[in-house]
């Protein structure tokens, strides 16, 4: 009878401890917009992944998106329709090559003169590097609004950057949705997943 019961207190115990929550891990606490934009900032290799929009006074179309940043270097790899089926840009400060499958790759000294050439729209990438991790670019002046010590919106080099919301990492916050917007060109990002290069 001891043996019965011990065996019915252990198997409650057991149970109990299975249906008990598991405890998350607390999202970093922002405590200055100074302190978020220094930590961001020493965030120079990483990778995001998630999807881009593209609206032009012309078009309107979409591609997943993977963006690989290490410190000047850069792989944007842009992958649906796009007319094409995709493209990949790469390069640094000093040059740049665009990859479409089925053609022959294209170089230039920036990655907005080839996307232009190409795809017909710009996107800034020395620039859109640090306003895609929701921080200004520090090559130019800026325009700032601040919600809840992180950015809302951004007006840097005639560009309109709105932050819809972020998303928490293991170390920091970084944007999950937002748009780029000059003249008739909107670019919406829409980020899944942030991950820091070793």
């Amino acid at each position: 009878m001891k043996k019965l019961i011990l065996l019915l207190t252990f198997s409650l115990i057991i149970s109990g401890c299975s249906l008990s929550p598991s405890i998350e891990k607390p999202a970093p606490i922002i405590e200055s917009w100074q302190e978020h934009q220094a930590n961001v900032t020493k965030i120079e290799r990483w990778v995001a992944t998630g999807k881009i929009g593209i609206r032009t006074a012309e078009d309107s179309q979409s591609a997943a998106l993977t963006w690989k940043q290490d410190q000047q270097a850069y792989d944007i790899s842009l992958k649906g329709p796009l007319g094409q089926g995709g493209a990949t840009i790469s390069g640094d400060q000093h040059y740049a090559t665009l990859e479409i499958p089925g053609e022959q790759p294209l170089a230039a000294g920036s990655p907005e003169e080839l996307l232009e050439l190409r795809l017909g729209w710009q996107l800034p990438v020395k620039e859109a590097q640090f306003w895609i991790k929701g921080i200004p670019s520090p090559n130019s002046p800026y325009e700032t609004v601040l919600s809840d010590n992180l950015l809302a919106k951004l007006t840097q080099q005639g560009w309109e950057i709105e932050y819809q919301n972020y998303i928490e990492t293991d170390s920091t916050t970084l944007p999950g949705k937002l748009t780029l917007t000059r003249e008739a060109l909107k670019l919406t990002f829409i980020i899944n997943s942030w991950r820091k290069i070793d």
